[in-house]
C-alpha cells in the first residue's frame, strides 16, 4: 500500500471515529436531559407515617385516624409558620446586606424570627401531647422507644459512622 492510500485510509478512520464520538456524546446528553426522573414534588407534603406507627404501636383504626387528624392539623399550622419564618429571614438578610443597614430593624426582625421559631416548638410540643393522649400506656412505651430510635438515626454523628 502506497503512502497516498494509507493517508486516505487514516483520514477515513479518523472521520468515522469522530462521527462515532459525536453520536455517543449525543446519546448520553439526550438521556441526561430528556430522561431525568421528574423532581420530587412532595417536598412540602406531609409524610404519611401512619402505616409505620400502626404496625409498630399496634394502633387501632380509630387511633390511626386520630393520629392522621392531629398531624394534618398541625402540619398546616407548621407550614404557615415556616413560611412566615422564611419570609422574615429573607427580610432580615435584605436589611443586613444593603448599603445602609438599619441595626434596629435587623434586631427587630431577628426577634420576630426567634419568636416564631419558639411558637413552632410550642406547636410541636402541643402536637406531641395530643398524640400521647391517643396512645395506651403500653403504646406510649413503644412510642417513646420509636422516637428515640428516630432521633438517634438522624443525629449527624451517626450518619458519619454509617458511612465508614
Amino acid at each position: 500500500m502506497d503512502v497516498f492510500a494509507q493517508r486516505k485510509l487514516l483520514i477515513r478512520i479518523v472521520v468515522v471515529l469522530v462521527i462515532l464520538n459525536v453520536a455517543s456524546l449525543s446519546v448520553f446528553l439526550f438521556k441526561d436531559c430528556c430522561h431525568r426522573p421528574p423532581p420530587k414534588e412532595h417536598k412540602d407534603e406531609q409524610r404519611d407515617v401512619s402505616d409505620v406507627l400502626k404496625n409498630e404501636l399496634n394502633l387501632t383504626e380509630k387511633q390511626v385516624q386520630q393520629f392522621k387528624d392531629i398531624r394534618s392539623g398541625f402540619f398546616d399550622k407548621e407550614k404557615a409558620l415556616a413560611k412566615v419564618i422564611r419570609s422574615e429571614r429573607d427580610s432580615m438578610n435584605e436589611a443586613m446586606f444593603n448599603k445602609t443597614t438599619d441595626e434596629e430593624l435587623v434586631k427587630t426582625l431577628a426577634r420576630r424570627v426567634s419568636d416564631n421559631e419558639y411558637q413552632m416548638e410550642l406547636l410541636r410540643f402541643e402536637q406531641s401531647k395530643q398524640l400521647k393522649a391517643v396512645c395506651t400506656p403500653e403504646q406510649m412505651g413503644k412510642f417513646e422507644e420509636l422516637v428515640k430510635e428516630i432521633r438517634d438515626y438522624f443525629k449527624p454523628d451517626n450518619k458519619q459512622d454509617k458511612k465508614h
